[in-house]
């Protein structure tokens, strides 16, 4: 009788666990994890790249995948995610035939509870319920191709931005030139429809027009920016295919942009394999995309992939001749100069990958051709010496990685047309299961030529640097973590802020994050960089070091129905002129879940620099698809009040009200973007359709 009770007890309750395990809910909002994981990196720096992969992890983040039917490489495209850390989940889940939920995940091995907190934005629990015959035949008729084109997730997005504002360049002129006034309104406005099925088939539109460009004139049709995608990767195929706009990445990015962003501290703990891997390109980023078909197959340890793609860039020209003194990358046409640049230089490049891979090891080469329609010949100055100048460049690179139990390591060696050089080898130690240790030796030459490379770096290309970058994280509780690293470098020959050769830098963070029981966050950073650079006395080109340090301080508590962040930013830069520069920020961040289907977001800060170099960089509340850390100088105050409203079940509608006020200017900007007042307000609406 007693067991009779029992399986009648099982039975009862086994639907509920279902259901429990349908409402896991993530450990953490965006915001926590976009302000934790992104920015122990100065805020300023490679922010383009941050914000259009910001964007694609925001996307799977509202699509978030079933940990029961995700795949490794579903698990790789998650930057905090290594290669053990997916094999770990993989076996687990084999293991265990399947999650029951996510708090399983603190008994896979390597997975701490911050990685733990991170993943579980990005999927689910809900796929471990018993599959009937039904079910199994439903997926077998939506595994046809057919079905799959049309039976997945329609997602359709616009957002306009409005200035309530004025700026220069929108006022009538009476003499007009080719530079002096913006061809269009200020509006600035996307329209963006995503399809998706289970991530095996992905297509998309996205056009953009920025705010002061012209619509349905000049060659826009009718908006300047025009991007589509369609990308195949077929669940148990061995291909993969993208037709359209894509992204390449690859390792640590000599060749082509890396697969590491976020904290620096954490980025030599990540085993990527070094294997170029291609995604479609979904922003409104109008540069740094590769145009045309991409495609790769994997069998029996082999990984290959080539792609070709042509594109018309942007290039300023001499005059008189068809000669391209600068290839321009802000994506910007409002003048009629900008209109003149645009897509005036033709770019053909095409390359491929062949990679042999073990589970403890690999090697592989890599390499690209591209090939302009006009000579690229930029002004010659002491900075640029050693730029591309040519109509043909490519890049060919040796590349190997080896992953053991506790430690791993991984490098390439690139060269160019010219046969120079450039190298970087990683090596990462995890001493027991809370101490990771990591270093990076890195050699650029200063001819050394890459196009698309993204690497780790303090230059502004990979080339002309040489560094040594070691990298620390310690877990001595479950919840609290100390990270660090500290990066020594230096310029063999003169750069943009250097006119002297062997100029030298270092670059360090510290960072504690400790979570106090369910509800509480503290986190502490410091940050230091140390750099030398010219300056003008007189008639004389003098060196000196800029040292900048900032400290950061901030609190979260959470609560059920929203969270409230208080926030504490200095910084102070030194010359060694004898000059010096200070800035202080106290903000507030909240958010609140008024119901169901109304959630309210709010920042609030004031800010006191002496100028731009004690700058400071927070971030705030974003639409969807958008983020950015903003930049605060001189005196004033800043709000922002975001309203989101599921109007239906798949409709939402955002609002977004940003104002700013300087207490001691009276105009902010200058040129064409003069704003003659010391207020700036915006207002933003955005509205998601999902089907």
């Amino acid at each position: 009788m007693i067991k009779q009770l029992c399986l009648l007890l099982v039975l009862l309750l086994s639907p509920s666990c279902m259901m429990a395990q349908i409402e896991d809910k993530p450990y953490m909002t965006w915001d926590e994890f976009v302000q934790t994981y992104y920015e122990g990196e100065n805020g300023e720096e490679d922010e383009s790249l941050l914000e259009e992969q910001r964007e694609r992890l925001q996307v799977l983040m509202q699509h978030p995948m079933q940990i029961n039917r995700l795949s490794r490489s579903d698990l790789l495209q998650l930057p905090f995610i290594d290669e053990t850390q997916a094999d770990s989940i993989l076996s687990y889940r084999e293991k265990r035939h399947g999650f029951l939920s996510l708090g399983e995940l603190m008994l896979v091995n390597g997975m701490d509870y911050f990685t733990r907190s991170y993943l579980s934005l990005f999927v689910r629990c809900d796929s471990a319920m018993l599959q009937s015959e039904a079910y199994v035949q439903r997926m077998r008729e939506q595994d046809r191709l057919i079905a799959k084109l049309v039976r997945g997730t329609h997602e359709v997005e616009t957002r306009l931005n409005i200035p309530l504002y004025s700026r220069a360049g929108y006022k009538d002129v009476e003499n007009p030139t080719a530079t002096n006034y913006y061809t269009g309104n200020a509006l600035h406005h996307v329209v963006r429809y995503r399809y998706h099925y289970k991530r095996e088939v992905l297509y998309g539109l996205t056009f953009e027009k920025d705010a002061g460009e012209p619509v349905a004139v000049r060659g826009f049709y009718p908006y300047d920016y025009i991007s589509g995608y369609v990308l195949l990767r077929p669940r148990g195929k061995k291909w993969r295919v993208v037709m359209g706009d894509y992204d390449l990445q690859g390792g640590y990015g000599l060749l082509y942009g890396r697969q590491v962003y976020g904290n620096k501290a954490q980025a030599l703990s990540k085993v990527s394999g070094n294997v170029t891997t291609f995604r479609a390109h979904t922003s409104t980023q109008e540069s740094d995309f590769f145009r045309g078909l991409a495609a790769s197959y994997c069998s029996k340890g082999w990984q290959m992939m080539a792609f070709v793609s042509y594109r018309k860039l942007d290039g300023r020209t001499q005059t008189g001749t068809d000669t391209v003194r600068t290839i321009l990358t802000t994506g910007l046409h409002r003048t009629l100069s900008e209109i003149n640049s645009r897509r005036t230089l033709g770019c053909l490049t095409s390359g491929a990958q062949v990679v042999y891979s073990k589970k403890q090891w690999g090697i592989g080469l890599d390499g690209y051709v591209a090939h302009f329609n006009s000579v690229v010949w930029p002004k010659v100055q002491i900075y640029n010496r050693h730029y591309f100048r040519g109509r043909t460049a490519g890049n060919v690179a040796a590349i190997y990685y080896v992953s053991q139990r506790r430690w791993n390591c991984q490098g390439d060696i690139a060269f160019d047309a010219n046969g120079h050089i450039a190298t970087q080898h990683s090596l990462s130690w995890n001493v027991g299961t809370k101490l990771n240790i990591g270093t990076q030796y890195r050699q650029f030459s200063p001819r050394f030529v890459s196009l698309y490379g993204k690497a780790i770096q303090q230059n502004t290309r990979v080339a002309n640097e040489q560094g040594l970058l070691a990298t620390v994280r310690y877990l001595p509780q479950k919840k609290l973590e100390l990270s660090g690293y500290l990066d020594v470098f230096r310029f063999p020959c003169p750069t943009f802020n250097s006119r002297f050769d062997n100029a030298k830098g270092i670059e360090g963070m510290l960072q504690s994050l400790a979570q106090i029981g369910a509800g509480w966050q503290l986190m502490a950073r410091y940050q230091i960089r140390s750099k030398q650079q010219t300056y003008n006395y007189k008639n004389l080109v003098l060196k000196e070091y800029v040292m900048r340090h900032k400290i950061r301080l901030s609190s979260l508590f959470k609560a059920t129905r929203g969270d409230v962040a208080v926030q504490l930013d200095a910084a102070y830069t030194a010359k060694q002129r004898g000059t010096s520069s200070k800035g202080i920020m106290a903000s507030c961040r909240g958010s609140y879940k008024a119901s169901k289907w109304v959630t309210a977001k709010a920042f609030m800060g004031i800010f006191f620099t002496d100028d731009t170099d004690s700058q400071l960089y927070v971030y705030e509340p974003q639409l969807l698809y958008t983020s950015s850390f903003n930049g605060y100088a001189y005196h004033g105050m800043r709000g922002v009040l975001l309203c989101s409203w599921q109007v239906l079940k798949s409709v939402t509608l955002l609002v977004r009200a940003s104002s700013i006020h300087y207490f001691n200017k009276s105009s902010i900007s200058s040129r064409l973007d003069l704003i003659s007042s010391s207020w700036k307000n915006d207002l933003a609406l955005q509205l998601r359709w999902i089907l």
